[in-house]
């Protein structure tokens, strides 16, 4: 016993703070080297602290320039103070936002401008820009082309994508623009379907090798990729822009083919995928995959798993608003799951629709800041928000 006293004392002695401190165990063994790494969603938890209910709304929508001004066409920013009024997570640029390198850069240089003076993060910068017939800046500028992804698909060199990737992003990066609507992933299963050469081919092993490297290409410049449109368009039999599209595929039949780019991508850690408007009659025949909880939070989420940012196919499109207003449609693509509400034909009344929700406890708060989490988290990622 006078032993064991003798050995206390001399651990004392040389552990004063034992004295005078409960002590553990484990204390003997901290490592500062073993503390967690703070993450981009740590980061962006942070940020939210100082959001506003509203703020967090508004940080849903990537709109156009007109929608943000109420004019017919902007080409030059008007003077500062838009964002104060609608402090939105993104504008997405169309042709007729552009008609000149130094116009385009000023446009975008302004827009960030505008949101910084208004205490609003920086917004997203989009375009769609796939190579082929849809380039917004290259063919309004004049740039060299990049090869349609259905001619690089023919080739069957991912090579070939992943420099078309690189291409594009070292020309939209310095005027400004941050996200890139493309890679398409879309598996082009039905003749005469309204993607055409848009998609890779009609291999889904071959779409996905091609969609993966494009986007590879887009990071390896600094631009940010979207994998659309999910849960594959390359079956849908008519169009999104003028009506209703449906397709016919079945779950079994969309889980070994039509899914897997999407999968593939997920599995890179693909960072947004966009909901296309379809309806897919043999999952949900009720409503446009956009707008459907089994579509973006059952498959999506659930089944394969994606924990990105979900943004919707551009909701003034007419297979959205022949049978809805613009405050029922951005609610319901919400509560579906999406984070990024794509081009509402009113975002005053989008806006309005998920705010009043949240309000009165329709839509949990935890559901809205996992959302706001997830895009701050990818602006973060990117540099946009620093």
């Amino acid at each position: 016993m006078r032993r064991f006293l003798l050995i206390v004392t001399a651990m004392l002695l040389v552990f004063p703070a034992a004295a005078s401190a409960r002590w553990e165990p484990w204390d003997w063994i901290v490592d500062e080297s073993l503390e967690r790494t703070v993450t981009d969603r740590d980061r962006a938890r942070e940020l939210m602290r100082g959001m506003t209910v509203r703020d967090k709304v508004y940080q849903l929508f990537i709109v156009s320039p007109e929608a943000l001004t109420g004019e017919d066409r902007i080409t030059l920013w008007p003077e500062d103070g838009v964002f104060s009024l609608y402090p939105v997570g993104g504008v997405a640029l169309y042709g007729q936002n552009i008609f000149s390198q130094e116009q385009l850069t000023a446009l975008c240089a302004d827009i960030a401008d505008d949101a910084r003076q208004a205490g609003a993060y920086a917004p997203f910068l989009a375009v769609d820009e796939e190579g082929g017939s849809v380039s917004r800046v290259a063919n309004k500028l004049g740039y060299p082309l990049e090869m349609a992804p259905g001619r690089i698909g023919k080739l069957q060199d991912p090579a070939l994508s992943e420099a078309s990737g690189r291409s594009i992003a070292a020309y939209l990066l310095p005027l400004g623009i941050n996200l890139d609507f493309a890679p398409v992933a879309d598996v082009l299963i039905g003749e005469g379907n309204e993607i055409g050469d848009r998609a890779y081919g009609k291999d889904a092993d071959l779409t996905a090798r091609m969609a993966l490297a494009m986007a590879s290409g887009l990071r390896e410049g600094g631009i940010i990729p979207c994998f659309k449109h999910f849960p594959g368009h390359g079956a849908a039999v008519g169009s999104t822009h003028s009506g209703e599209a449906i397709s016919s595929r079945t779950l079994e039949e969309m889980r070994q083919n039509d899914w897997l780019p999407f999968r593939r991508a997920i599995a890179d850690g693909a960072e947004m995928i966009m909901i296309s408007h379809l309806t897919a009659k043999e999952l949900d025949a009720k409503a446009p995959s956009s707008l459907s909880s089994v579509i973006i939070t059952d498959y999506l989420r659930g089944e394969l798993g994606f924990d990105g940012v979900v943004i919707t196919d551009a909701l003034r499109m007419d297979a959205i608003t022949e049978n809805y207003n613009s405050g029922p449609a951005a609610l319901a693509a919400f509560q579906a799951g999406a984070d990024i509400l794509l081009l509402p034909n009113n975002l005053e009344k989008a806006a309005e629709a998920i705010l009043k929700a949240v309000e009165a406890g329709d839509i949990p708060m935890e559901r809205l800041n996992v959302s706001v989490e997830r895009i701050l988290a990818l602006k973060i990622q990117y540099g946009i928000i620093r």
